[in-house]
């Protein structure tokens, strides 16, 4: 079922990225390819009546012709094909143009937005002591206002900023603007240079440091230096991570296996990544076999623990920090345990899916080379900053007005991954009770359902490369689950 551009706006989908400039909506683009076939037929049709002129030694068809003459068919049908031709390939270049023109619309747009929040940064980096120094009388002055407050109107102290403090979150719009989710990207990859420039680093030397430059500081070394500074607090520590499998009770060594049929599309993939909470396995691993070796299918659930002490298992906010600043988080480590220890070999065809957190250790998982990782999907991952290798093919799914993925920065990855986002709540009343409604994995699973009934090319070709590597055959599934040790 292919839908009606612009039937439900928060069913637009559009891609960009797989290799070109392009951005556009999918329906957009498979109109286009659809006229390119189209011309290319015409062109094949036009070589095979040259092929059928070149039989005839004829002279060329003249008025005195009658329409049952062979040769002035042959003619007509040359005309009519001829305009077929030139008028799929006019409206196709003419759909490509304006699909790079917003592609290079974007780009400028994203670069203006990335240098003014480097300058914005810096600037405030370096006015960061006489800020400080401000915000003392400030805050003095606010307090003492707040208690001369309540005393003359008899409220409690407190009150009226509590209600201020609840009254953002409680706007159902707050965290789930675009306009929002954006601007949280760009301030995210300011803190860097916001560093560089409370260091007193000349403003060339940041940029040329930075994202923007050289790469040599940015959303990792940020991530990073909240690490080291909170790390003496007992926060953020990452410890040894084990994993168990699920399995038969009373059988701890081995997992519980069951028959998997083969995932269909990016639908299957999200209904089968695991739906993360404390004392669930995070880990979904599938094998498939092959002709000459098994392939692998491995789901990775998104962050289930939120404090910034480590507890019990590594699906924490201290794998998020750690795996953003790219020093072996304890849930990439859990998820390399669980495919060794499924019996994944270095050879095996893989194709890594995650949610979240989980999706920016797939991606993790697919940079590193430790297995054969052929394809990636993910979905509301913050890992626009993680680069992968040449050949895999990868798909990453962002909703605009999801918060977390802005958590990873400005994209930084120079790769061919196909980017598909999507505003979930276009045109439609966010959940009031909800924080982040576009984050939610069941968000994303609609997602996976448009995009599975989408006639986009390339995403159709990934459907097509996960069928070649997992074959029609089911498989067997298990599920994993990483824990904590005691220690740092």
């Amino acid at each position: 079922m292919t839908r009606a551009a612009g039937e439900d706006p928060s069913a637009t989908l559009i891609v960009s990225g797989g290799g070109t400039t392009l951005v556009a909506t999918d329906v957009l683009l498979a109109e286009a390819a659809g006229l390119r076939g189209l011309q290319a037929d015409a062109e094949g049709w036009q070589a095979r009546l040259a092929r059928i002129r070149a039989l005839d030694s004829a002279p060329a068809p003249s008025p005195a012709w009658t329409g049952t003459e062979v040769a002035v068919c042959v003619f007509g049908a040359g005309r009519a094909i001829d305009r077929v031709a030139d008028q799929s390939r006019a409206l196709a270049d003419a759909l490509l143009a304006a699909a790079e023109r917003y592609g290079e619309a974007e780009r400028r747009g994203d670069w203006v937005s990335r240098m003014c929040g480097v300058w914005v940064g810096f600037a405030l980096g370096r006015l960061a002591p006489f800020l400080a120094l401000a915000a003392v009388p400030a805050l003095t002055g606010g307090a003492v206002g707040l208690l001369l407050g309540s005393v003359l109107t008899g409220t409690r102290p407190g009150a009226g900023p509590a209600a201020a403090l609840t009254g953002f979150p409680a706007n159902p719009r707050a965290l789930t603007d675009p306009v929002v989710v954006a601007a949280v990207r760009v301030l995210v990859s300011s803190v860097d240079d916001m560093a560089a420039g409370a260091a007193g680093l000349p403003f060339p030397l940041a940029v040329a440091l930075g994202d923007e430059g050289l790469g040599v500081l940015g959303v990792a070394t940020s991530a990073a230096g909240v690490r080291a500074l909170a790390r003496p607090l007992g926060l953020l520590r990452e410890t040894p991570v084990s994993v168990v499998p699920v399995g038969v009770p009373g059988v701890a060594a081995q997992p519980a296996t069951r028959a998997a049929p083969p995932p269909g599309g990016f639908g299957d993939l999200t209904d089968r990544i695991p739906s993360v909470s404390t004392g669930s396995p995070q880990i979904r691993i599938e094998r498939y076999a092959g002709a000459d070796r098994p392939s692998w299918v491995v789901y990775i659930g998104g962050t289930a623990d939120w404090s910034p002490v480590a507890a019990e298992q590594p699906w924490d906010l201290t794998s998020n920090l750690s795996a953003v600043a790219d020093q072996g988080s304890g849930s990439y480590r859990a998820v390399v345990q669980a495919m060794r220890a499924a019996g994944v070999q270095p050879d095996d065809p893989v194709i890594p899916v995650g949610h979240s957190q989980g999706g920016l250790v797939a991606a993790q998982v697919a940079a590193s080379g430790e297995f054969n990782t052929v394809a990636v999907a993910t979905f509301g991952a913050p890992n626009g900053q993680v680069t992968l290798p040449p050949g895999v093919v990868a798909v990453t799914v962002e909703h605009s007005d999801d918060l977390v993925p802005a958590l990873g920065g400005t994209a930084g990855a120079d790769d061919d991954r196909l980017v598909v986002r999507r505003e979930v709540f276009a045109g439609r009343d966010v959940p009031p009770d909800q924080a982040l409604p576009a984050h939610a994995l069941t968000a994303y699973r609609n997602t996976g359902r448009l995009m599975d009934d989408s006639p986009e090319p390339r995403l159709r070709e990934f459907r097509a490369t996960l069928a070649t590597v997992i074959g029609a055959e089911p498989g067997r599934a298990s599920r994993w689950r990483g824990i904590r040790a005691a220690g740092d």
